[in-house]
């Protein structure tokens, strides 16, 4: 479906694509039966065109769907794009002698890799605890191949230092394979066979190894002791739980193996127009599709009509139950995404309410859902820097964070530096190429970091540049303790008065420091580069 510049809004699939196509085409009041979906008579005010694609099965089908999505990346489909963020562990077995590396990056590189896990803290410790007990590398390959001597992690007992020979590859390839039966979840498998091996370094005598030995089985029973939640089965399973609610639906995935709830992540979706069906089959795909570790079963809450297609596809398989134990998992699931749904709800409407405020105190148009910040840093005007930050209620948007190297001499001008970091940041927003893009749309408010002067700076460049739909207000730091942060409005003298801890004001503050944070980070990055 596309929009009248060409733009592609939403990419579906049908099997009877006739009947599909005209169920977007009905009236409200003919969805008889229909859970009301006001997002589809939104998105067909949009639509000029719908273009069909004929493919021979039900396997291309879902191919050409997933395709399209990361092609065209449509506005109204559901489109991935949380797993980028979420570290993962990884074991590059392509190596003669395998680290174990925490990475954001999952590709195929002939490695293995866990995850992605939601809490990076917990991943740090998880892979500190695996190189105390399993003693594996985890120094990069370039490390690894110019050592001459072991690192300090061999003296400390946590590698055993296969760089320079001191285990032999057998022995290593060894380790290796304890980590992955660990992470794979069959930690009653390992138990069995460390304590054949505890006890067979008792009997010849090598005490050291079989103390560490019973360490580390000790260390195994708890974190499975910990780890356990619900036991059914022995099973290997993951559980998708949905919940619909409006303008947004969560998804909850608890991960089950041996029986024991080990894993558990929820991801949130905004505006969706299609029926639950296609929304896991799109869900399923794109999650499980790039991965390799995929359990041998996924419980989805209803029947979907290529769950066979789709399982061979991501090479597992997908059932649903209506009841016994696997249906309580599924209500487990479901229960969480409400849960995290609702938390989502709450803090849209704390958001929205602060923004309401916000448009009131500043005497905005209307609600500031994107407030663009602008922040200089420099060292005597040596390398001199500008950036652009932005937050989209409430959030940092980082897609909209923009640098500026400062182009003109080095001279410690901040007012002159000002504005030339905002002239460019909108010429390029009323360039035809910029607006394709998406990258540089207006924002409902500009924040000046500074007080009257840097105020009246940025007035001159948009009045300069023909643009008055832009309201713009400074916010200046306090001068005493006692004192609050002084936000100052376009004809008028003294600036607004708010309250130390306004939420407003802290609101505002806390996208001033972020500005800050990123200019002189920024900075810091041009002088390092400049000394080297």
């Amino acid at each position: 479906m596309k929009d009248v510049k060409g733009v592609v809004l939403y990419v579906g699939k049908a099997i009877h694509l006739r009947n599909r196509v005209l169920s977007y085409f009905q009236k409200r009041a003919k969805r008889a039966g229909k859970k009301e979906r006001y997002q589809i008579d939104f998105l067909m005010r949009r639509v000029s065109e719908i273009e069909p694609i004929i493919t021979t099965n039900e396997s291309e089908a879902l191919l050409l769907e997933n395709t399209l999505i990361k092609k065209y990346q449509p506005r109204y489909n559901l489109f991935l794009k949380d797993d980028k963020s979420y570290p993962s562990l990884k074991i590059n077995l392509s190596h003669p002698c395998p680290g174990l590396f925490m990475t954001r990056n999952v590709v195929q590189d002939g490695s293995d890799y866990f995850g992605p896990y939601t809490s990076v803290s917990s991943l740090r410790e998880t892979l500190d605890l695996l190189t105390k007990f399993f003693r594996l590398r985890t120094c990069s390959d370039h490390e690894f191949a110019n050592r001459s001597r072991p690192c300090l992690k061999y003296d400390m007992g946590r590698c055993t230092a296969p760089c320079v020979g001191k285990v032999t590859p057998k022995e290593y390839k060894k380790q290796t394979e304890q980590v992955l039966t660990f992470l794979k979840g069959k930690g009653g498998l390992l138990l069995d066979s460390l304590k054949n091996e505890m006890k067979k370094a008792s009997c010849d005598e090598q005490f050291e190894e079989a103390a560490r030995l019973r360490d580390l089985i000790f260390y195994i029973q708890e974190t499975l002791k910990e780890q356990k939640v619900v036991r059914h089965s022995g099973d290997h399973f993951d559980v998708i739980g949905i919940y619909e609610g409006a303008k947004a639906f969560s998804i909850s995935i608890l991960g089950v193996r041996n029986g024991i709830l080990n894993q558990h992540k929820n991801i949130l979706f905004q505006e969706p127009v299609f029926q639950s069906n296609d929304l896991i089959e799109s869900f399923l795909f794109q999650y499980y599709g790039k991965m390799k570790d995929v359990p041998p079963k996924i419980i989805v809450p209803i029947l979907l009509e290529n769950a066979d297609e789709l399982g061979k596809m991501i090479s597992t398989r997908i059932e649903t139950f209506q009841k016994g134990e696997k249906a309580h998992w599924i209500q487990m699931a479901c229960e969480n995404a409400r849960s995290q749904w609702e938390l989502k709800k709450k803090w849209e409407m704390d958001t929205e309410t602060l923004l309401g405020q916000l448009e009131k105190i500043l005497f905005l148009p209307s609600l500031p859902h994107v407030i663009e910040c602008v922040d200089i840093s420099n060292l005597q005007g040596k390398e001199a820097v500008g950036v652009i930050i932005a937050f989209t209620d409430g959030k940092p948007d980082k897609q909209k964070y923009r640098r500026f190297k400062i182009r003109g001499e080095e001279k410690p001008n901040d007012y002159q530096m000002m504005q030339e970091v905002l002239t460019r940041r909108f010429q390029m927003a009323l360039s035809g190429v910029a607006l394709e893009k998406r990258k540089w749309l207006l924002p409902d408010l500009l924040l000046v970091d500074g007080g009257k002067g840097q105020l009246q700076i940025a007035l001159k460049v948009l009045s300069d540049l023909g643009i008055h739909s832009v309201p713009v207000a400074a916010i200046a730091k306090e001068r005493t303790k006692n004192d609050a942060d002084k936000i100052y409005l376009p004809d008028r003298k003294n600036p607004v008065k708010l309250k130390a801890g306004a939420h407003e004001l802290l609101y505002l503050m806390r996208i001033r420091d972020e500005a800050h944070r990123f200019a002189i980070t920024y900075h810091r990055q041009r002088r390092q580069a400049s000394i080297f």
